[in-house]
């Protein structure tokens, strides 16, 4: 059977698995989105900087959000 101390062990490497995948997802999506709007022309505006932010946190929630439901299956 694992100790408390061990199951807090996995815990934290799975929050900090959670956070660096979300961290990159974020800096990819964002790079990705802003080629991908420049490709179609859409002028450097707030709007288009607060849509790309608004997406690529999207999809970091989405890759931490997995990352627990993984942990969660193997855990």
């Amino acid at each position: 059977m694992l100790s408390p101390r061990s199951c807090r062990s996995y815990n934290a490497r799975m929050l900090g698995l959670g956070l660096v995948l979300s961290t990159i997802a974020f800096f990819a999506a964002s790079y990705f989105i802003k080629r991908y709007l420049d490709e179609i022309g859409v002028p450097k505006t707030v709007t288009r900087g607060l849509v790309v932010f608004v997406m690529a946190l999207v999809i970091a929630y989405g890759v931490a959000f997995v990352v627990d439901w993984a942990a969660g299956l193997i855990g």
